[in-house]
């Protein structure tokens, strides 16, 4: 011990003083790495300012391009419209067809010298002008020489209409003083401008003349020359402009010139947009300043002369102002010069540059706080931790000789030892002379260690001395080895423990468990056994106890058998359990897999326990998805098994509320069928810890469960384990004292192409109505009719069955048992159909309950089916489908005989078939009043899917439709119509707002139309042409003049109020209030969403009801709303004033509370 102390001693003394020499030259080295980083920091801020600089400039020449391009572009245009005006007067020069002036032109011209023409019809025209001289002159070819003028004018104008130009153009006489001026320019200037006079020629002809001597020293253009004259004032524009001139040689004398002039402020435009903070400059090839984009000094424009004509095209030159951008033009027309000073690309990267700078300014402080604050700490820190390395290197020897684990260090290549502490060459009985490792512990050190070389740790035992592993005093050594590199060699470091009392520790458990798992198999088939010996006797107890309540004399004793037969059917259930837990604690649960309907299981699971729910305050809902009517493949025993469990569970642990079976099939996103299965129940529920451990086998509720509702608590575990091996899973929802709701989903298998039944499309079946409080069920009873073909109408309550039956006609009543039979009769008695009458305890067959009405299970979709086509074709005696006149059909009969007298049924109109699409109830019940007074059979449909449904089924003589209706509107319908029954006559019913729509509609392809509202006059009118001559086309109902020719169509008057007595009248009012209270809160809802299209269809939809009920300043604010939505295209804060006013004033009029407003 001594020794190891001062052998540490003295190397502790050598490595201090070369940690010290060290660490001096490590700050070196850190400083001058540090001030590098910094300089490295400065650079790239530099270069990324350039680069950001560059990327502007690159920028800005791509708008310069962009702009020369489009200022190329109108040059290009101008020169190609001399080219082609050229050639026009060339032809109408030369043509022999000579033919007649206009009407007026040669005798305006005898007269004045003045003529206007017209190029077309888009109201363009032209000033022709010629001098009394000139007009001496040609007095004997005036008209052939006027004739050619003016067709060369004309023909110019079209031309310059059809290259977009919108500048002047002229042709002028070089020998005579006359001028073709295109457009006029009365007509240019908007009658502003003083007309030109033939006097006016020849100044105009001076100065274009003047202009070109001055900048090109020529006369006259040479022969397909154009030349660009400008910049200087158009006396009769008033505004500088560049000229673009050609002249017309006939023969080699040039007879006529040719001009076109653009105004410099259109290159302004052009050159001003989008170019902030520089200035972009039209030159002329003799360096003059056509234009710029804002103003300049005169020494800036000089500056900006000299180096464009140093410059080559499409070049940046840098100066100490800025940068310069030359980018030519139209040869002879000049250049672009841009100018960007360096202040103006300072302040547009000034945001760049600072943060440029502030990312350099942040990157060097931090760099020098960090130098200072934590590098140079952190070599210290290094140093003293490299100084306390030393000093536990040193205390760690001392430890690892003292230490009571054996520590060694064994070499890979041969498992020789390098190094080692006095207790592990103890126990590996190492000497100084020898440096190996017994035969036996290397034999284990290379069985232990993987034979890819991969770098882990191992752990082993080995036995002291050969042989001796098992043995009962055999002395076992653990080893833990960790591969390293150690001295330039692969080694591995090993620790060494004596685990003998623990080797001997885990014989005795391993014993033991042996015997307890044997205990646990001897336990199952106990258990399986005895649940076979006991269902033995059991089957036969049951079998003679079912034939022994059947013997005749045991009345007295009925309740005992009862009570026999309910105890061994729950003896029977718990062995039943008991054996299905002991096949899956032993793994020999083997799972059928057949094809089924999953419908028939899950319906003959909900017909058994139905009678569990009557003489119990217990509802049972069944609600059963169409789609469990195909064809899968799966156990369906221990699917229903599953759910047998779950549904009796539900009943043994609700007292009262109700409980609920639903089940379909789905298609996961693997394509998949999944059988998807929820039982709820509003019965004790369970607490979150309950919860989480209810599926384990033999848990239950509580203490007193097991005794007050009995089982074994293998009930939901068997169903977890059932639903695992199927492939599924098995949850629970919870809440303690409301109920719980299991839900199961397993995966099915589809059968083969063989197995599959071919389901054909059913025939349509017609109509019925399903009246049930429950949404759900009403809709699934629904989606189970339609699937075989029947068109379902569902309502909730008894007052909506009743005014559905008033406008439609259904073939059955389909009523469920929340209902009476009153209520039946109250609806068959409005409509007399048969009637569907569907109960819980009712028999699962159709049944004839009373006349008209059949009695079915709701527990059997087959049965509804049935039941609703027996009902259908009436088979009992008819006598439910023929009766006497309705009690509400008579009394609106009654009352629109009040209301027009004279409208006695037509016998033209009588049993007229008419479809009324119509999505406003108050219109919807006037048309369906003023129908049946005419005689004619309406059918009501709310929009335009559910009339195409209607005419799927029934076949109808005429069509009413509004136009805008939600789902489809009236234009679709139309369309969809004339598709499917195109002699089918369409009219449209709708308020008509101007000439332009009804034109609209009789373009589209209505057989008419029917103003809204209408009266009984117009109706019988327009419905009277069909029955008149139905060979004949249909005129359209309502005569209308033709649209007027205006910027805006005339508004058609609003119709006159409906002539209704006051009980009428009151019940309409009453039934618009009643619309208004779940209409008015839509208004406020498309205000605040800004939908400009839905306020246009809510006013066009709200206008008639207020013209029925004769409130016409309500229509006329409709009126006015909907125009406005059609005129403006985005929202506007006058759409929402006009429609918060209309919603304020109807709350005030009728009387609307916000509590009314829902």
């Amino acid at each position: 011990m001594l020794k190891t102390l001062d052998r540490t001693h003295a190397s502790l003394t050598e490595a201090f003083a070369s940690l010290a020499k060290n660490a001096q030259r490590q700050r070196y080295h850190y400083l001058a790495a540090v001030l590098t980083l910094m300089v490295i920091v400065a650079v790239s801020a530099a270069l990324a300012a350039v680069l950001a600089a560059g990327k502007q400039l690159d920028y800005r020449r791509g708008l310069i391009t962009q702009y020369v391009a489009e200022i190329s572009l109108l040059l290009h245009g101008e020169v190609s419209f001399l080219r082609r005006t050229e050639l026009t007067i060339q032809y109408y020069q030369q043509t022999g067809d000579v033919r007649s002036l206009p009407a007026g032109v040669e005798a305006s011209i005898r007269q004045t010298g003045v003529a206007r023409g017209d190029a077309g019809t888009d109201g363009s025209h032209f000033d022709l002008l010629v001098s009394q001289a000139v007009r001496d002159a040609w007095s004997a070819s005036l008209s052939d020489k006027l004739w050619r003028l003016y067709e060369a004018g004309q023909s110019t104008l079209s031309t310059q209409r059809a290259f977009e130009l919108n500048h002047r153009a002229m042709l002028i006489g070089l020998t005579d003083d006359y001028a073709v001026i295109t457009p006029s320019v009365e007509g240019r200037e908007g009658g502003r401008a003083r007309p030109l006079q033939p006097s006016d020629v020849p100044r105009i002809r001076a100065r274009l003349l003047q202009q070109l001597q001055e900048q090109t020293g020529r006369r006259v253009p040479a022969r397909d020359q154009r030349v660009w004259v400008g910049p200087y004032v158009d006396t009769e524009l008033g505004v500088p402009v560049m000229t673009a001139l050609s002249a017309y040689y006939q023969g080699d004398t040039p007879t006529m010139l040719v001009t076109m002039s653009i105004p410099v402020d259109a290159l302004v435009e052009h050159l001003s947009r989008r170019f902030p903070r520089g200035t972009l400059m039209l030159l002329t090839d003799d360096q003059r300043i056509v234009v710029s984009s804002r103003p300049v000094s005169v020494e800036t424009g000089h500056m900006l002369q000299t180096n464009a004509a140093q410059m080559a095209n499409d070049t940046y030159r840098y100066t100490l102002h800025g940068a310069i951008l030359r980018e030519p033009l139209l040869s002879g027309f000049g250049l672009v010069i841009a100018y960007l000073p360096w202040s103006g690309l300072a302040a547009i990267l000034g945001w760049q540059f600072a943060a440029i700078a502030c990312g350099a300014l942040l990157l060097l402080v931090g760099i020098a706080l960090t130098a200072r604050f934590w590098g140079l700490r952190l070599l210290r820190t290094a140093y003293d931790e490299a100084t306390r390395a030393l000093e536990n290197e040193a205390i760690n020897h001392v430890l690892v000789s003292a230490t009571p684990i054996g520590l060694c260090i064994v070499r890979q290549r041969d498992y020789s030892i390098l190094s080692g502490n006095a207790l592990a060459a103890q126990w590996l009985q190492h000497e100084p002379s020898a440096d190996t490792l017994p035969t036996h512990i290397v034999a284990a050190f290379r069985a232990a260690l993987p034979a890819d070389d991969e770098a882990q740790t191992v752990v082993f035992a080995a036995p002291l001395q050969p042989d001796e592993i098992d043995g009962a005093g055999a002395q076992v050594l653990q080893f833990t080895c960790a591969p390293a590199r150690y001295a330039g060699e692969d080694v591995l470091f090993c620790a060494i423990l004596d685990i003998t009392s623990q080797h001997a520790l885990e014989a005795q458990l391993r014993t033991a468990q042996r015997a307890t798992e044997a205990a646990m198999r001897e336990r199952s088939n106990f258990f399986a056994s005895m649940s076979h010996e006991i269902r033995t006797p059991l089957n036969a107890l049951l079998g003679n106890l079912e034939l022994f309540v059947r013997t005749p004399g045991l009345e007295a004793h009925e309740q005992r058998v009862r009570t026999l037969g309910v105890a061994a059917d729950a003896l029977r259930r718990i062995v039943n359990d008991i054996l299905d837990f002991s096949k899956i604690d032993a793994g020999e649960m083997k799972l059928v897999t057949e094809s089924f309907r999953p419908i028939d299981d899950f319906e003959n699971l909900a017909l058994s326990y139905a009678p569990m729910a009557p003489g119990r305050p217990i509802r049972f809902y069944s609600h059963l998805s169409p789609t469990l009517i195909q064809t899968l493949r799966g156990d369906r025993t221990r699917i229903a098994q599953i759910v047998n469990n779950l549904l009796s569970n539900a009943f043994k642990f609700t007292s009262a509320g109700k409980i609920m079976l639903g089940a379909e099939v789905l298609i996961d996103t693997q394509g998949r069928r999944i059988l998807s299965c929820r039982v709820c129940d509003s019965g004790i529920g369970m607490d979150p810890p309950m919860v989480s451990r209810i599926f384990h086998p033999f848990v239950q509720g509580e203490a007193t469960t097991s005794s007050r509702y009995g089982g074994t608590g293998l009930g939901l575990s068997i169903c977890a384990s059932l639903c695992e091996l199927m492939g599924g899973h098995i949850s629970v929802e919870s809440v303690k004292g409301v109920g719980s709701a299991f839900s199961i989903s397993i995966p099915m298998a589809v059968p083969s192409d063989e197995e599959r039944v071919a389901q054909p499309l059913p025939a349509s079946r017609g109509s019925l109505l399903v009246l049930c409080q429950e949404t759900v069920s009403g809709q699934l009873i629904g989606e189970w009719l339609g699937l075989y073909g029947w068109f379902c109408c569902s309502v909730t309550s008894a007052r909506s069955a009743q005014e559905w039956l008033q406008t439609n006609r259904p073939e059955v009543l389909v009523v469920t048992g929340e209902y009476e039979l009153d209520v039946i009769a109250t609806l068959r008695a409005v409509r007399p159909v048969n009637a569907v009458w569907i109960t819980r305890g009712g028999p699962d067959r159709p049944t004839w309950r009373c006349e008209g009405v059949l009695e079915v299970s709701e527990f059997s979709h087959t049965a509804i089916v049935a039941a609703a086509d027996l009902a259908a074709t009436g088979a009992q005696d008819g006598a439910g489908r023929v009766g006497a006149l309705p009690v509400a059909l008579a009394s609106t009969r009654e009352t629109m005989k009040t209301v027009a007298p004279s409208a006695a049924p037509q016998p033209a109109l009588l049993g007229l078939v008419v479809l009324v699409a119509e999505d406003n109830p108050l219109n919807q019940s006037l048309i369906v009043e003023q129908l049946q007074t005419l005689g004619c059979e309406p059918i009501l449909a709310g929009d335009g899917r559910q009339a195409l449904a209607i005419l799927e089924h029934t076949e109808v003589d005429v069509v009413l439709t509004d136009i805008h209706m939600p789902v489809m509107d009236g234009y679709e319908l139309l369309a969809a119509l004339r598709r499917d029954h195109p002699g089918l006559p369409v009219f449209a019913f709708s308020a008509v707002t101007d000439t332009q729509q009804t034109d609209e509609w009789d373009e589209r392809g209505f057989t008419g139309y029917i103003p809204k509202p209408t009266s009984l006059g117009e109706l019988e009118a327009a419905l009277d042409v069909l029955c008149t001559d139905a060979d004949e086309a249909v005129e359209p109902a309502v005569a209308h003049e033709p649209a007027i020719a205006s910027d805006a169509a005339p508004q058609v008057p609003l119709k006159p109020t409906p002539e209704f007595d006051a009980q009428t009248k009151a019940r309409y009012v009453t039934m618009l209030k009643e619309h208004l209270e779940t209409d008015l809160p839509k208004l406020l809802a498309i205000v605040e969403s800004h939908n400009r299209l839905a306020l246009r269809d809510w006013a066009h939809s709200a206008a008639g009801g207020f013209l029925i009920v004769g409130e016409p300043q309500f229509a006329t604010q409709c009126r006015e709303l909907q125009d406005l939505c059609r005129k403006q295209d985005p929202w506007s804060e006058q759409m929402a004033s006009l429609a918060l006013a209309l919603h304020e004033g109807l709350r005030s009029h009728f009387g609307l509370d916000e509590a009314s407003l829902r």
